[in-house]
């Protein structure tokens, strides 16, 4: 069913594919995400593993109905898509971690406010 360059496409994207899957499970355990938001991640990566395993036979039935008549996938292809998931996996942890920053930042901005306050009030 696969070639070897499709073969290894997906050896080289699958521990990628799993590391978001995984990051996702555990922010969800750790309460730094919701339920819902882990739900829509891990479909996320499950559907761009999906769509890694079926690249070469949709890339096939475009060949036999000529609807392209591009050269088959290169070594170049499979590093551009590579960098591609590799630069979705670090967007969403600087975004979970933007996330973070942004509810520790309004807490000790809350924290700061309640004690001036309770400080004017103690003079």
């Amino acid at each position: 069913m696969f070639t070897n360059k499709y073969a290894l496409l997906i050896l080289i994207n699958l521990p990628l594919i799993l590391i978001g899957i995984v990051s996702a499970i555990t922010s969800f355990k750790t309460g730094r995400i919701s339920k819902k938001k882990c739900v829509a991640q891990v479909a996320f990566w499950l559907s761009i593993g999906i769509a890694l395993c079926f690249v070469e036979p949709l890339y096939n039935a475009l060949i036999s109905h000529n609807l392209t008549n591009s050269q088959p996938m290169s070594i170049f292809d499979m590093v551009l898509l590579t960098l591609i998931l590799f630069s979705l996996l670090l967007i969403k942890q600087t975004n979970e971690k933007l996330d973070m920053l942004s509810t520790k930042f309004s807490r000790m901005h809350e924290n700061l406010v309640i004690a001036e306050e309770q400080r004017h009030w103690d003079k």
